[in-house]
């Protein structure tokens, strides 16, 4: 635990949440592959993402890899509410995809990462500014 003993660690929240994030998408990703390349090549690059993120988290990322774990995350999530509110236009017709349960599921502990991560950073910014003084 942190020298505080407030609940989890954020950084081992943060880790494992994004890598239970990774294992769905990585669960789903031999299905999307099926039905198309772009959205099988998204599911891989989130996964590879998710799993860098989890490790680097692991072995001490600072401040940058909590941003780049906000920016990740938060992208992913606007990629899932706009497939689901807006038509996606495919080869003939659009498609508006639909919500399941594996994707509401991954959105929703993405969504608790980005606040677990940002939680992360600015207590890794209060540390800096200890360090400093």
């Amino acid at each position: 635990m942190g020298t505080k003993d407030h609940g989890p660690d954020p950084r081992r929240l943060a880790a494992a949440l994004a890598f239970v994030s990774q294992g769905i998408h990585l669960w789903v990703l031999p299905g999307q592959l099926a039905a198309a390349l772009p959205p099988g090549a998204f599911f891989f690059l989130v996964a590879v993402g998710q799993g860098l993120l989890g490790a680097s988290l692991l072995f001490g990322g600072g401040r940058w890899t909590a941003r780049f774990g906000v920016l990740l995350n938060v992208c992913v999530v606007l990629v899932w509410v706009l497939t689901r509110a807006v038509s996606i236009p495919q080869l003939f017709e659009p498609v508006k995809l639909p919500v399941e349960g594996l994707g509401a599921a991954a959105t929703l502990i993405e969504v608790a990462l980005v606040v677990s991560l940002m939680r992360l950073g600015r207590s890794l910014r209060r540390q800096e500014r200890l360090e400093r003084a």
